[in-house]
């Protein structure tokens, strides 16, 4: 029988289940060192770090569906649980996990904490975990520089014309074609989190005007770091006065279909729109709609509200969009972040029995 520890009445051992297959990592060994770093830790009064490997991952379509629809019943259609990672989750008091089953708080008891991969939790909320009292946090922040990169290569790409340039070099076809000057222009962020964070600073290198719509946002709110802000009431300002909008803000029933017919109607004629956070927040068809009008000058999706999306979803051919798939992150970089973060809310849960619920 496991002991508590009596400092923090946590189980001595506290065992934590690592939810995502090792084949995350492409280094070899990574995922193993990472464990034992893990597993190394103590708590501030010397109790022991138990690591299990319980490796559970659900379709990235249905994981979507999840986040988007928590009250279907999504424990009857979950996949199937192997012995040994049904007798590691009855074991488990905190976890690292992509996914988890719809029904985990039955499945493990014990369960106290969770940590997300990503930056969204979404998909945990058909979890009942407030109702069990499960503490639940993200990795926000563990991408942040990846993304950023990522999403400001598509704004350099677009106002470069690389793509239509890269077309004449396999056309064979010898013509100068001249792009656009970033600075002076004026990028709109969609929240400022830790990913448009570090796009305002790479804006700011290129001399970039930068302005924020912030959902805890009041009128007058000023920010170090940026041009302006604005409150969520006053979104539509902010599009008309960005040549570049980025989006990068989490699912929540505020930021759904929030990039409507109405928003892209608000955007400069000619400007550019990257989205990097969340594919529920556009309304694809109102995209597509305001590329092949020839209002937006441009757009990149980094998501899709399905992903996939089918074969002959209109999103494939819409002039002028470029789209990746759901890769701006860079894994080698995200794992190690994921990981530390991981390790400083466990001991931070652990070390504090208020955080708790």
């Amino acid at each position: 029988m496991t002991q508590p520890d009596t400092a923090t009445n946590q189980p001595d051992p506290f065992v934590v289940a690592i939810c995502y297959p090792d084949w995350f990592w492409s280094e070899p060994g990574a995922f193993d060192n990472a464990v034992a770093q893990l597993a190394g830790l103590t708590t501030a009064t010397g109790g022991k770090i138990e690591v299990v490997v319980a490796p559970y991952l659900e379709e990235n379509d249905r994981r979507t569906a999840r986040g988007t629809d928590p009250t279907a019943d999504w424990v009857s259609s979950q996949p199937e649980i192997d012995e040994e990672t049904a007798a590691a989750f009855s074991r488990m008091h905190a976890a690292l996990a992509l996914d988890l089953p719809a029904g985990i708080v039955d499945l493990a008891p014990n369960l106290q904490m969770v940590q997300s991969f990503g930056a969204g939790a979404d998909q945990f909320d058909c979890c009942g975990f407030d109702e069990a009292g499960v503490h639940l946090v993200t990795s926000a922040g563990s991408n942040a520089i990846g993304i950023a990169e990522f999403a400001f290569g598509r704004v350099i790409e677009f106002y470069k014309r690389f793509e239509e340039i890269r077309d004449l070099q396999r056309e064979t076809n010898w013509q100068p074609l001249f792009g656009s000057e970033l600075a002076g222009k004026t990028v709109g962020l969609l929240g400022y989190g830790n990913i448009c964070a570090a796009i305002a600073s790479r804006a700011r290198a290129f001399d970039m005007q930068v302005l924020a719509c912030r959902q805890s946002a009041k009128p007058g709110d000023t920010h170090p770091d940026l041009d302006g802000v604005y409150p969520a009431a006053d979104f539509s300002s902010m599009l008309a006065e960005s040549d570049v909008v980025i989006a990068a803000v989490p699912r929540t029933p505020e930021t759904d279909g929030l990039m409507s017919a109405e928003a892209f109607a608000a955007m400069k004629p000619g400007a550019f729109f990257c989205n990097v956070g969340r594919g529920t927040l556009v309304d694809e068809a109102a995209l597509v709609a305001a590329l092949e009008s020839g209002h937006l000058g441009g757009a990149a999706l980094d998501v899709a509200s399905n992903e996939p999306p089918a074969d002959d979803h209109p999103l494939w051919t819409a002039p002028r969009l470029t789209m990746s798939f759901h890769n701006s992150a860079v894994p080698e970089a995200m794992f190690v972040n994921v990981h530390r973060m991981f390790e400083e809310n466990l001991l931070s849960f652990l070390n504090n029995p208020a955080v708790k619920g």
